[in-house]
């Protein structure tokens, strides 16, 4: 049969010339070790006809990190605090998260990847750490100290992200300025950051609906319970050939 084909959402980035779209091979990296054969997935259009050929194409959804998602998604406008923002690829990934939700395609989500199927669940954001009381600093880690584990995160009991991780609390590594607000509907909070924020959340009711707030791809190359994370996800895309 083969390894299970993951779809890899990829970024925009502009140079003085040209505009290039790309990802980390961290992400791909990851997928592939745990035994999937990673699928980047360039924007040229959010037209249905070009999301249906990109879905029928892979087994499972992996919505990386990124720019901010734009306010106007959850019915707000535009605050101080809120980054940078890439219209097309809110677009192109607001429409694969809606057919995935759909269709019970696996779906894993990192960083921005939480922010994105939070929203796409009908839920909100914290357009900045600032408008959170009581969020700690450590979520925005700098990036000389990326590799490093910057804080802690207790993990839920009864969760599928207990099942795949297999302890009550892991050290993690952040970069990101935003945060879920209000939870989107059907899903569940499965981790909590030291200070009360939502760092993962699944839906019960999908066959694998996972996201997560921090950046597990840095880490798993030397953390299995970090590596996990992309087993168990493409264990279930393989599921569904």
């Amino acid at each position: 049969m083969g390894r299970p084909r993951i779809g890899v959402t990829s970024w925009h980035h502009p140079d003085r010339e040209e505009r290039w779209e790309y990802v980390r091979d961290n992400y791909t990296r990851s997928v592939y070790r745990a035994g999937g054969l990673p699928i980047i997935f360039p924007m040229p259009s959010a037209e249905e006809a070009v999301l249906e050929e990109y879905l029928a194409g892979v087994d499972g959804l992996l919505f990386t990190g990124g720019e901010d998602v734009h306010p106007k998604h959850y019915g707000e406008s535009v605050r101080a605090g809120c980054g940078e923002i890439d219209p097309e690829r809110d677009e192109f990934e607001l429409g694969l998260a809606a057919r995935a939700l759909e269709r019970g395609i696996p779906t894993f989500g990192i960083c921005r990847g939480i922010q994105l199927l939070n929203v796409a669940c009908g839920g909100t954001l914290f357009q900045d750490l600032k408008e959170r009381p009581g969020t700690r600093p450590e979520h925005r880690t700098r990036r000389e100290e990326r590799a490093h584990l910057r804080h802690g995160v207790r993990i839920l009991p009864d969760t599928r992200l207990r099942e795949i991780v297999g302890a009550d609390e892991v050290k993690v590594t952040s970069t990101h300025h935003q945060l879920i607000n209000r939870l989107g509907e059907g899903l569940r909070v499965s981790a909590l950051g030291d200070d009360g924020t939502i760092e993962a959340v699944e839906k019960p009711d999908h066959p694998f609906f996972l996201a997560v707030q921090w950046h597990p791809e840095r880490m798993a190359d030397h953390h299995p319970d970090q590596l996990a994370l992309f087993q168990s996800f493409v264990r279930s895309a393989s599921q569904r050939r």
